[in-house]
């Protein structure tokens, strides 16, 4: 509780400087430019909102330095799993006029940077879908910050219980800026038409007249196909905006040369290889929970199989392991086991990125309370990746297998005649124990007699 409010007030502090000092763009300034923005996160949502119905998410300035500020803690911190309370985050710096707060929040980060595509696939399972299907929802806001080479995408929408939409926050001081380029609350960044299906030609093709206010998220997300697609089809690029009226050719099924993308959603299983192990190539739209359920497999088993974790993101064309295939299976070792002593025979555990004290204090069946006071943490305290933290503990012994001895086999062509039994040579006669018995009782009795021979010399005579 006390590390959560630390958080909370280092957000406060963030969210003050950026409203009252500088732009919330700032922080975005040195990165590479054709990274995707705070904006265009905004601007995808919001035309995936629109293409189910409903009216585009409002953005809001303090939803906006929220998320910007969540998205450089997150990246300072290395972090690979939220923060929490982003209701009482957004409250805590304004938002709602006290009233009571909901709130949402997706994230997304890479080591690389990442596409629009990759990072609404991320976001394409039902909890980060929210957004964009949930009608509730009035105000939005975003925030991209980059540290140590990774990038941080996050995302927050949020509404006001009791509170008409567009009603959310209060004024901000003149001269804030936000990543819609508007200001002030109830901004909507662009204008978003939804995309209408074009019809085939007569020779079967597909042709896309772009429409004012129509972006390539837009119209890719309308004919099931990513941005990529329509790059390569049309020889243009993401970074030249499109203009009204230009004609797009849109791949399908029909098409020479191109793959029909899975339908959102859905899933198709790859084969097994000759071993019977089993790869799946991560696609647009999909999730662990859509891939686990065409494999008819558990989460779990997935998570296993690969090293991940439940709340690490998906990237196209990841490959998951599904199925080992024909393995002979070996004795498992639980964590403890496989731990090795070091230089100074202490056994010590490195942090990789996305793990907490509690996890790596399951991971051991330790204590967490343990776990810290063996390297001086606190509930304050943040780990790192690569950082080494002791383990004040005694790996139990591994049962160790010993075969039997081998038994001799006969061979199947030759018969088997057993040798004649040799007689056994009768012991030297040095050795024989009867003999030595003997020869003991033999030296026994001369000690006795020669004693009792003293003791009568030696006793007086009468006269």
């Amino acid at each position: 509780m006390r590390f959560q409010r630390s958080l909370i007030r280092l957000f406060l502090l963030a969210i003050g400087v950026m409203l009252i000092h500088q732009p919330v763009r700032a922080a975005q300034r040195a990165a590479p430019a054709n990274q995707v923005s705070a904006y265009e996160l905004i601007l995808a949502m919001n035309t995936l909102r629109v293409s189910y119905g409903l009216p585009p998410l409002i953005e809001d300035p303090i939803v906006n330095a929220v998320a910007q500020a969540t998205a450089e803690t997150m990246a300072v911190n290395n972090m690979s799993w939220h923060i929490g309370n982003v209701r009482g985050r957004l409250a805590a710096a304004g938002y709602g006029g006290g009233g009571t707060v909901w709130a949402t929040e997706n994230f997304a980060v890479s080591g690389g940077g990442m596409g629009i595509d990759e990072i609404m696939a991320v976001w394409a399972d039902p909890d980060h879908m929210r957004p964009a299907v949930d009608p509730a929802y009035c105000h939005v806001g975003a925030g991209v910050a980059t540290y140590n080479g990774k990038t941080y995408y996050v995302l927050q929408a949020a509404y006001v219980g009791g509170q008409a939409c567009g009603s959310g926050s209060p004024s901000v001081p003149a001269g804030t800026s936000q990543p819609g380029s508007g200001s002030g609350s109830g901004f909507v960044p662009q204008m978003i038409v939804p995309v209408k299906i074009a019809t085939p030609d007569a020779d079967g093709k597909v042709y896309h007249v772009v429409q004012q206010g129509q972006s390539l998220w837009a119209i890719a997300v309308a004919y099931q196909i990513t941005i990529q697609d329509i790059e390569t089809w049309n020889n243009i690029s993401r970074n030249t905006p499109l203009q009204t009226g230009q004609k797009l050719f849109i791949p399908n099924k029909n098409t020479q040369g191109y793959v029909t993308p899975t339908p959102r959603g859905m899933v198709v299983p790859a084969p097994p290889d000759a071993d019977g192990r089993i790869v799946h190539e991560v696609q647009p739209y999909q999730t662990l929970i859509t891939i686990a359920s065409a494999y008819n497999v558990t989460v779990e088993r997935i998570l296993a199989l690969n090293g991940l974790q439940a709340d690490w993101p998906l990237s196209i064309g990841q490959k998951l392991l599904i199925s080992p295939g024909n393995v002979t299976p070996s004795p498992t070792l639980s964590a403890i086991q496989r731990l090795t002593p070091e230089a100074d025979g202490r056994y010590y555990h490195t942090v990789h990125s996305g793990e907490t004290l509690s996890w790596i204090a399951n991971l051991y069946n330790v204590p967490l309370a343990d776990l810290m006071s063996w390297n001086g943490l606190t509930n304050n305290s943040v780990i790192h990746p690569n950082q080494k933290l002791l383990l004040l503990v005694t790996p139990p012994a591994t049962a160790t297998f010993t075969p039997a001895p081998p038994t001799a086999t006969p061979s199947p062509t030759a018969s088997y005649t057993p040798a004649p039994p040799t007689a056994t040579p009768p012991l030297p006669e040095t050795d024989s124990p009867a003999r030595q018995f003997n020869v003991g009782l033999f030296l026994v009795v001369l000690l006795f007699v020669i004693g009792g021979g003293l003791l009568w010399w030696k006793l007086p005579r009468r006269s």
